[in-house]
């Protein structure tokens, strides 16, 4: 599990923005308080002239032209002459304490010339839409089409129309977006949350003009993301005011200040007609959806591309067309977020299974099994991938579980079931950064250590690497460590798409047999004879022909006057098909869930959740636990409760007391029933845990209010007003 439990529990526990060097400033930014507009006069004399103010910045002091993201660099770090949504940067100040910069940011006079906001992905695609972008409000595109999908749906037995809007949930981690910028004699010390510290020193090298080599980033400990700091939030303003006033600056969002300004899950509109024949076996599958990416591109195009990826499900299709549009809007900004656009398609997907299995009268699972896609066959696009397990035992793992009670129907009260089969890809499709550098090292302090720039975020990365590194040289806790989520040690990629965990159990693999001879090999030099007559042990190197209760020479004495360490490189895994971004390496997850629906309130209560995964062994089976509770709390939210409403581009809450985060109280039992075996031929191992359950349990519970009311719902979160018109229609 995460290591210093107690710490954070206790709110002991130091984040990146808690420590800040004396007489740090504060950083404080003046936000829109419009969703659209020009800004027609921007005056900062006053602000600069309150006395304690070492910094004021706007979009003068960025390079121009200059833009950040991802894929597509549209987003300025200050709004540069138009403000696009709620809450955007238009200028920010660094002064000796609060009530300072607050006054400044006071001071600073700016003219807006309001613009009609674009809130409607659909009109904003349309020809007559307000552009928001020079090239239009189409952000990004994805088609992919296999066979003649308008001639099966006709010629098939049974067909499903559905239609399913899905919501802008939040990310919702416990430490807020900041950071700490610490400037040098031409160099730059950046201490915020981050899921790829190399990537956020390349942006501030180019905003700042620094080298690379004179930035040094500071990515981890995070206190949990969900993908909400996955993009660069507070980084490129600290560099500024921190560059200008010359002064450490520390900058921390408030609570309303990230639900303005902070990343959300897209909210996806999805239309999709799926077939059957008299057997039951799918024949085609006709797949609509279009997605609302806010104001900036941030990760809409690959969210976009992993949703239409996932949305064939685990099953073989012999006719498929998917056609997916992620349009500009002025609500806000979506990315990256837990289930990257996976989880709105396959909860559509799963609801129109349930449906062509009742209309094909066959069980739901034994429908499912009947059409899992081969493990020996290609992947959703058609693409290549590596082995991983056959689906089937899956579907019959799922089978097989046993019968749980429901809770306590009786007249108020109605029960229903849900199940879900999905896969989903694992790290980047599509030529994204799947490789990874990292290094083991015998310290000076006796400790063999994993150097990656990784990031923990409270996923358990830190316990799974030192686990792995107990496990490859058989050593206790006191000999192993980590130095993890800085651009002072190799680029590993982000720590994101499940990988994190991954990729560095698979450094610590890749790289133990050479470290185990490296180690071996000092040994000998200091104690004589040859490297094999070594092996490694607790606290020390031990002879092999002669295994004592103590080590002939502990670590710690193997370092002295030695520089013992083996550099590790993992090569990405490809795939490229015509043009299409798309994943080799996938991993599989199975759900059942339980809900009752109040018949009164309209209210859905889930009791009960099993969550079958399908990873590998668990290397910390607390944390890896752990992962599949919190994936299933977000599912509640995402399927019950959870849905930032957008008006003219205003959310209708600006903190948590307006938005129904499920708690503690809310959470039902959670089964897991881990899927330990994959297929001998897989060259990756161990799959990450990060993602995966809520992919599953999502759509479980989809299908489970499907199961009570009869018909899919059209719209998540559930609206028990909804539930209550659909319950009156029946009686």
């Amino acid at each position: 599990m995460s290591l210093r439990v107690a710490e954070k529990l206790s709110g002991r526990f130091r984040y990146l923005a808690d420590d800040a060097p004396k007489g740090a400033l504060v950083g404080l930014v003046l936000r829109s308080a419009h969703p659209h507009a020009r800004i027609s006069r921007l005056d900062t004399r006053a602000a600069e002239a309150v006395p304690g103010v070492h910094a004021v910045v706007t979009t003068a002091d960025v390079p121009a032209g200059f833009r950040f993201g991802l894929r597509l660099k549209d987003q300025p770090v200050l709004a540069d002459g138009v403000v696009r949504h709620l809450g955007e940067a238009v200028a920010a100040v660094a002064a000796e304490t609060m009530e300072i910069a607050a006054a400044a940011l006071a001071a600073i006079d700016v003219d807006y010339e309001i613009l009609p906001p674009v809130t409607d992905p659909h009109v904003a695609l349309g020809k007559e839409a307000v552009a928001l972008h020079d090239g239009g409000n189409l952000c990004h595109a994805f088609d992919y089409l296999k066979g003649d999908v308008a001639v099966a749906l006709e010629a098939s037995a049974h067909t499903v129309d559905l239609s399913l809007d899905t919501p802008r949930q939040m990310h919702v981690a416990l430490e807020l977006e900041g950071g700490v910028a610490i400037p040098g004699e031409g160099d730059l010390v950046l201490r915020a949350p981050a899921h790829d510290p190399h990537h956020v020193r390349h942006v501030l090298s180019e905003l700042t003009g620094l080298e690379e080599e004179n930035i040094h980033v500071v990515g981890s400990p995070i206190g949990g993301s969900y993908g909400g700091k996955e993009d660069l939030h507070v980084q490129p303003v600290l560099a500024l005011l921190g560059l200008k006033a010359r002064r450490p600056v520390r900058l921390v969002l408030s609570r309303p200040e990230a639900v303005a300004a902070g990343i959300k899950r897209h909210p996806f509109s999805i239309r999709l007609r799926a077939g059957c024949n008299a057997d039951g076996r799918l024949t085609a599958l006709d797949f609509d959806a279009v997605a609302d990416t806010g104001a900036y591109a941030s990760h809409g195009p690959e969210v976009l591309e992993t949703a239409m990826e996932c949305a064939p499900g685990a099953y073989d299709w012999p006719s498929v067309r998917l056609a997916g549009r992620l349009a500009y809007t002025n609500n806000g900004i979506s990315g990256a977020f837990r289930g990257f656009g996976a989880v709105q398609t396959q909860s559509a997907l799963e609801l129109a299974i349930d449906a062509l299995a009742d209309k094909a009268g066959v069980d739901r699972i034994a429908f499912r099994r009947l059409n899992l896609a081969a493990a020996e066959g290609p992947g959703p696009l058609g693409q290549t991938m590596v082995p991983m397990l056959e689906l089937e035992p899956l579907g019959e793992a799922l089978a097989a579980l046993p019968a749980v009670p429901v809770g306590r129907p009786d007249e108020r009260f109605v029960a229903g079931t849900g199940v879900a089969l999905i896969r989903k890809g694992e790290g980047f499709g599509g030529g994204g950064p799947n490789g990874a550098l990292g290094r083991l090292a015998l310290g000076f302090d006796g400790r063999i250590r994993l150097e990656t720039s990784l990031t923990e975020m409270g996923q358990g990365l830190e316990a799974a690497a030192l686990a792995a590194l107990r496990q490859a040289f058989g050593v206790d806790g006191r000999d192993v460590g980590l130095r993890i989520g800085e651009t002072a040690v190799g680029n590993s990629g982000p720590t994101s798409a499940s990988r994190g965990t991954q990729i560095a159990v698979r450094l610590v693999r890749k790289g133990a047999e050479t470290m185990r001879q490296a180690l071996g090999a000092a040994a000998a030099r200091k104690l004589g004879g040859a490297a094999e007559d070594y092996i490694s042990g607790p606290g020390g190197m031990f002879r092999a022909d002669d295994r004592r209760n103590r080590p002939d020479i502990g670590f710690a004495a193997l370092a002295e006057g030695e520089d013992i360490a083996v550099d590790v490189e993992i090569e990405p895994i490809e795939t490229h098909l015509d043009g299409l971004a798309c994943h080799t390496l996938f991993t599989a997850c199975a759900a059942r869930a339980f809900i009752l629906v109040d018949r009164w309130t309209g209210r859905i209560t889930c009791t009960g959740i099993d969550v079958l995964p399908a990873c590998g062994m668990p290397l910390v089976p607390a944390a890896f636990d752990g992962q599949m509770a919190g994936g299933a709390a977000q599912a509640l939210g995402f399927c019950l409760t959870e849905d930032l409403l957008a008006t003219d581009g205003s959310f209708a809450a600006r903190n948590l007391d307006g938005y129904f985060v499920p708690t503690i109280a809310d959470m039902p039992p959670v089964r897991i029933h881990p899927l330990v075996e994959l297929d001998a031929r897989d060259p990756v191992g161990l799959r990450g845990a990060g993602e995966i359950g809520l992919n599953a349990v999502a759509p479980a519970i989809a299908c489970a209010v499907r199961d009570v009311l009869g018909i899919p719902p059209l719209r998540l979160p559930v609206d028990p007003d909804w539930v209550l018109d659909v319950l009156e229609a029946r009686r």
